[in-house]
């Protein structure tokens, strides 16, 4: 069985456009085999999320593990497949995301908000020119609500 025994971030760094889980050896430990195997920073360091669409960037990089004079080799694409592994990044970068789900809410809805009142008043232009008084009446009064 493979199993993710413990993943805790050395610390964690959020820029503009990813979030990065910097890990660090006694941090991160995985289970193969009835064996742990501690983390040992080799190769790669860290795990790197796009914050815009949520996915991990760095799927290849070689994250090594060992075990007394066993080292094992595994990429980051394999790490996902261990047992506990997402639960636990999840948990991990949950709040570095969900602050930018609430901006992006409220951004989109001023967004909206906006386009509509654009179309209401492109509608108010296009019933003056045709002359429909209904329509004008009916679409200025949704201005002043």
């Amino acid at each position: 069985m493979q199993t993710v025994k413990f993943l805790k971030p050395y610390y964690v760094k959020k820029d503009e456009r990813f979030v990065r889980v910097v890990l660090a050896f006694q941090y991160f430990s995985i289970e193969m085999d009835d064996r742990v195997y501690q983390f040992i920073p080799l190769d790669a360091r860290e795990i790197v999320i796009d914050r815009t669409n949520r996915s991990i960037v760095n799927l290849h990089d070689l994250f090594v593990f060992q075990k007394g004079v066993r080292y094992i080799k595994l990429p980051l694409q394999e790490l996902m497949k261990f047992e506990a592994f997402e639960d636990q990044m999840q948990q991990i970068i949950e709040e570095f995301l969900d602050e930018d789900l609430a901006v992006s809410k409220l951004e989109a809805e001023l967004v909206c908000g906006e386009l509509e009142l654009a179309n209401v008043h492109r509608l108010i232009d296009q019933a003056l020119s045709v002359g429909d008084e209904k329509s004008f009446i009916e679409l200025t009064g949704m201005l002043q609500k």
